[in-house]
């Protein structure tokens, strides 16, 4: 089971980065964020403020497309917050990849794009919350980094158990910064190709689900 666990922990490690790359493509193509949604919030409160209607409707795109996104994890996944293997979580990952090859072949040059990542990452932030005691997220990292200065806290104050739980969020951060600079150094190289990465790593991220499901099943006979 231990084996099990810790090929978990590489999986969401691996959601974390392409979480990571995919906010970071649209922040250097579009110069806007798909994940962070409080600031899209912040901005339509702005917008409406300075009555700037072109770049509200944008915001309003934005938030909209991951809320969406949210609602159809809901959707596909069904009740309880808790990760579990008998949930869809593979055949969701693996419509990510396919839709961003769709969209990247029809899209990639229009607004519509970044939309198109916004619900992607609504789609994948709602799949799961708590893995042993944890709250997971892959799409951002506020709150991640919050935890983990938390658990520093408690450390430091002498509950040594929260050690794992430092290693989770320091792996998850460094997960999501390696998925912006790998599409940061891809658009520099690569150009748009990496776009195929992308929706090739969330394919594969996806298969690999059913490979630990299956593992983890024949661990339970």
């Amino acid at each position: 089971m231990d084996k099990i666990n810790n090929r978990l922990f590489l999986w969401i490690s691996l959601l974390a980065l392409l979480g990571g790359g995919m906010n970071a493509y649209a922040i250097l193509k579009f110069s806007l964020t798909a994940s962070h949604i409080t600031g899209s919030v912040t901005k339509i409160s702005t917008d409406l403020a300075y009555y700037n209607i072109p770049h509200l409707k944008i915001m309003l795109g934005l938030v909209s497309s991951f809320f969406i996104g949210a609602i159809t994890s809901g959707v596909l996944i069904g009740e309880g917050r808790d990760f579990e293997f008998r949930k869809r979580y593979g055949d969701t990952f693996i419509f990510i990849g396919i839709l961003l090859k769709v969209s990247e072949i029809y899209l990639r040059e229009n607004l519509i794009f970044v939309f198109v990542l916004a619900f992607s990452l609504g789609l994948q932030n709602g799949l799961f919350i708590r893995y042993k005691g944890m709250v997971i997220r892959t799409t951002h990292m506020t709150g991640t980094v919050t935890d983990l200065g938390v658990v520093i806290g408690h450390f430091l104050r002498g509950d040594k158990d929260e050690g794992l739980k430092i290693k989770h969020y320091t792996v998850n951060i460094i997960s999501f910064i390696s998925g912006g600079l790998f599409v940061g150094l891809g658009l520099k190289y690569l150009g748009e190709n990496v776009l195929n990465y992308m929706s090739i790593g969330y394919i594969l991220t996806g298969s690999a689900y059913f490979l630990l499901r299956n593992q983890y099943y024949k661990i339970k006979k």
